[in-house]
Parts: structure tokens; C-alpha cells; sequence
């Protein structure tokens, strides 16, 4: 198991121009799996020529929606629940 995400993001280092594209984040289930930016709050980076630490945060974070907002889903054969 991991112990992170993995964010799918490239930019050109803000300092000496190299591209960033191994954005990581601990956000979501953190199984190694590629996420989008969109899909996480905080994501992050060093520029591996100059090691310039790079680290996004969205400013207004996930709300907090009502019950209601979601479908729920109910079985009672717990593995076809899983699929």
C-alpha cells in the first residue's frame, strides 16, 4: 500500500523553468492512485533541478453537502454491493 496519490499536473517551475509533473497529494484514499487536481484540496512538488518546494491548496475547500445530496444504495448480498 501507499502512503499517497498520485496528481495529474505539469507545470514549468515557477524559479528556473524545469517541468513539474510527479504532484503528489494525501488527500484522498493515498493507494498510488493517479488522481486529477480537481479531485483533491492540497497537492504538492519539488522541482527536481533546483528543488524549489511547490505546493497547491484550493481556497475554498470540498463543502459540506446535506444528506440529501447523495443516492443511497442498498443490498443485501454485500460482494455485488462491492462491485
Amino acid at each position: 500500500m501507499g502512503t499517497y496519490d498520485n496528481v495529474e499536473f505539469e507545470m514549468n517551475c515557477p524559479e528556473c523553468g524545469t517541468n513539474v509533473n510527479d504532484f503528489q497529494s494525501k488527500d484522498g484514499f493515498c493507494i498510488l492512485a493517479t488522481v486529477k487536481y480537481w479531485e483533491v484540496d492540497n497537492f504538492y512538488s519539488a522541482c527536481p533541478s533546483c528543488g524549489l518546494w511547490i505546493e497547491f491548496t484550493r481556497k475554498i475547500p470540498k463543502e459540506e453537502l446535506p444528506i440529501s445530496a447523495y443516492q443511497m444504495t442498498v443490498s443485501h448480498d454485500y460482494q455485488k454491493a462491492k462491485k
